[in-house]
């Protein structure tokens, strides 16, 4: 950025400093001529520099998904408002994709509640109830059996004693092996609530596993589905249009004329908010150690002389550059009196009041 410096109260002191000298020159008496010593610092009071409009508030609108530009209203440069349109989009596609995720999600989530409903149906079956009735029914059944068993050894010496006859020994036996018989019944059959309990529990861990798997899949559908809809939820969508979301802006490097396919990987144009606007300058840098932040500033536009804004000066580099053979530092100016005529990269003096 090109700088210039104007100090009105530094050349009148150095043109009376040099009609010092040229008067003592010119003298041919001989006198020594005394020049006053001069406090430069105290006569600066402004220091003038060169600056340029920018805008703060600038976004680079990317279209990223697959879409036409079916119709364009704005030209390059051209100040826009709130919802005004900018693009109109066809993408017919994209809203397909958009219902075909939705009955994808729809389909996982009928097929997590499918496997819900089997592991509620498993969690009513209650094994260890069969087990434990089961136990005590085996409990009992042996207890029985074996007082039958003894009953039966008593016997057995009566019949070989001949106290009773073969038909009431053998009627006691076939009591005795009946009672075995229910025992071993019995016993199987907890065996086999044993063994079904193991499956349960294979099954209802298998279950749990795919209703994880099925949550997962829900959850990544939904995911994919909400970053699907969000392309299209931007504060500069409004249905199928591109509109303005600052309040007064201007618009530029519009990258798209009509019936383009947009690339989701380029900007489509840039939008800078007009309210947002601020002055970057540079200031020598014998200058800069009497500029400070909050220091008044006045604004004048290089197009129209007549006007001029007041502003304040926000930020100081902390950082000196080298341009055109002069050490400057870049500051910052605010613009506290906008309007409609001031732009992006226009061109203006400010005048900053020194300390």
């Amino acid at each position: 950025m090109d700088i210039v410096i104007a100090t009105r109260n530094i050349i009148l002191v150095l043109l009376v400093i040099s009609l010092a000298f040229i008067v003592t020159g010119c003298s041919g008496n001989g006198e020594e001529t005394h020049v006053e010593e001069v406090d430069l610092s105290q006569e600066l009071k402004t220091v003038e520099a060169f600056g340029l409009v920018k805008a703060e508030e600038t976004k680079n609108i990317i279209i990223d998904f697959p879409a036409t530009v079916e119709e364009i209203f704005v030209k390059e440069g051209q100040q826009i408002s709130f919802q005004d349109p900018i693009f109109t989009l066809d993408f017919p596609q994209y809203v397909s994709e958009i219902f075909n995720k939705e009955n994808e999600l729809m389909i996982a989530g009928l097929e997590k509640q499918k496997i819900e409903k089997n592991l509620q149906g498993l969690y009513r079956e209650n094994r260890e109830l069969e087990i434990e009735k089961l136990t005590n029914d085996l409990s009992f059944a042996q207890t029985v059996y074996d007082q039958y068993l003894s009953e039966l050894q008593g016997h057995e010496k009566l019949h070989t004693a001949g106290a009773i006859s073969q038909q009431e020994f053998d009627k006691i036996r076939r009591e005795v092996e009946e009672k075995k018989k229910l025992v071993d019944d019995i016993d199987y059959q907890l065996q086999e609530a044993k063994y079904k309990k193991e499956q349960f529990l294979l099954k209802q861990e298998a279950e749990n596993d795919q209703l994880r798997i099925q949550k997962e899949r829900v959850a990544q559908v939904e995911n994919q589905l909400a970053l699907m809809k969000d392309k299209l939820n931007k504060a500069y969508m409004k249905e199928n249009q591109v509109v303005c979301q600052y309040q007064d802006a201007v618009i530029y490097d519009i990258q798209y004329a009509l019936g383009d396919i947009v690339d989701p990987t380029l900007k489509a144009f840039t939008i800078a908010s007009l309210d947002s606007l601020i002055i970057e300058a540079n200031i020598v840098e014998e200058f800069i150690r009497d500029v400070e932040i909050g220091a008044s500033a006045k604004i004048i536009p290089v197009a129209d002389r007549g006007r001029d804004y007041t502003g304040k000066v926000v930020s100081i580099s902390n950082m000196a550059f080298q341009i055109n053979g002069e050490t400057v530092i870049p500051i910052r100016i605010s613009v506290e009196n906008t309007d409609h005529f001031l732009m992006p990269n226009y061109n203006v003096d400010v005048f900053i009041d020194l300390q």
